[in-house]
């Protein structure tokens, strides 16, 4: 056995320069043959790990499976020429390159696994997600870009520092000059991911109200009760308070009405019961709380509150319930013989 050994180390020694090529062939062949199978293998051990649905588990297979294959390639190629030739430039040329394949591996797998790995729901709100995404996406392309650049730079033997630097006073002098897009950008991550509202949706704040037709990144237009389109930047609507109307469960009733002063005792709560009554057989109503009550004695009139709540949210079906309300409150104050005070005036004249 001994003998054999010592035998095919002398071959190897005579023939080593044919023997080395012929096997750095054999082995880029292998890898190339073989390198979508040694792909498919590892990224379905790494997407079972990483993901339990199978469309995720596609996704992550998708977006690595040529970068991966391509490596496997330029692996063959590096051992088949580095066992025939030794050469600093071809180890530095496989880094560079391999920076440059985890690179695009990178890029691809942030377009499109980004939104599971944010874990955001597309379905919720598919408008305001995909542009979410669509922007956190090419931020971070650019920094894996950028980081790949200054590593491949620095694998050539430049000296980089400079090149940080200069970056980094770049990039704070124009941080200085563009501080407003930069808190709209910001305003609008926070309501990406906070969700105060969505598309469709009734808003209101101290300054505009109405319905959200489009939300990106730096502004959020608003279609206002005049049929106005408002663009809005985002920094002035997370700025302040926001009342999102359309995810009330129920909206406030809240009318009043005068009668005139000669109205006697029993008619008053003649007119109040009725009132009362229809609100509560009302489907429209919600039962409790329901006030009806004489709450102010004015100038010219007794003036009465009607207190109570709608289940309709919606801002049309809500002026139809109180347009409801008006009329048949009318309608019950007519019934019952009693008058609406309006303004008047007593003028006495006097006998000399």
């Amino acid at each position: 056995m001994t003998d054999f050994f010592n035998a095919v180390k002398t071959v190897y020694k005579e023939n080593s320069y044919f023997i080395n090529i012929v096997l750095g062939i054999i082995i880029f062949l292998l890898f190339l043959l073989f390198r979508k199978i040694l792909s498919n293998g590892i990224l379905s051990l790494i997407s079972k790990i990483a993901y339990k649905e199978d469309k995720k588990r596609e996704s992550l297979t998708e977006a690595l499976m040529k970068p991966l294959s391509t490596f496997f390639m330029l692996l063959g190629l590096f051992i088949s020429l580095h066992l025939n030739i030794r050469s600093v430039a071809i180890i530095k040329g496989f880094k560079i390159l391999t920076i440059l394949i985890i690179c695009w591996g990178l890029t691809n797998f942030v377009s499109g696994n980004l939104s599971s790995v944010l874990r955001i729901n597309s379905d919720k709100d598919e408008k305001i997600n995909l542009t979410a995404v669509k922007f956190v996406s090419n931020i971070f392309r650019i920094l894996i870009i950028a980081l790949a650049v200054v590593m491949v730079i620095s694998e050539l033997g430049y000296n980089i520092n400079g090149l940080i630097t200069g970056l980094g006073v770049g990039g704070l002098a124009v941080s200085l000059a563009a501080q407003d897009a930069v808190s709209n950008l910001i305003s609008g991550f926070i309501i990406v991911f906070d969700k105060p509202f969505k598309v469709g949706e009734f808003i209101q704040n101290k300054d505009i109200s109405g319905t959200v037709l489009e939300v990106s990144m730096r502004t959020t237009k608003i279609r206002t009760v005049d049929d106005s389109v408002v663009t809005v930047p985002n920094s002035k609507l997370t700025g302040d308070a926001i009342i999102n109307i359309s995810r009330k469960n129920m909206r406030l009733i809240e009318t009043e009405f005068g009668l005139i002063y000669s109205t006697d005792k029993e008619l008053i709560e003649k007119c109040k019961s009725d009132i009362k009554s229809y609100l509560i057989s009302n489907e429209d109503i919600v039962n409790s709380p329901i006030r009806v009550e004489l709450e102010k004695l004015d100038d010219y009139s007794l003036n009465f509150g009607v207190f109570c709540y709608t289940n309709k949210t919606d801002i049309h079906e809500f002026y139809h319930v109180l347009n409801d309300v008006n009329l048949n409150i009318k309608r019950i104050v007519d019934e019952n013989g009693a008058e609406f005070a309006f303004p008047t005036n007593s003028v006495y004249i006097e006998n000399k």
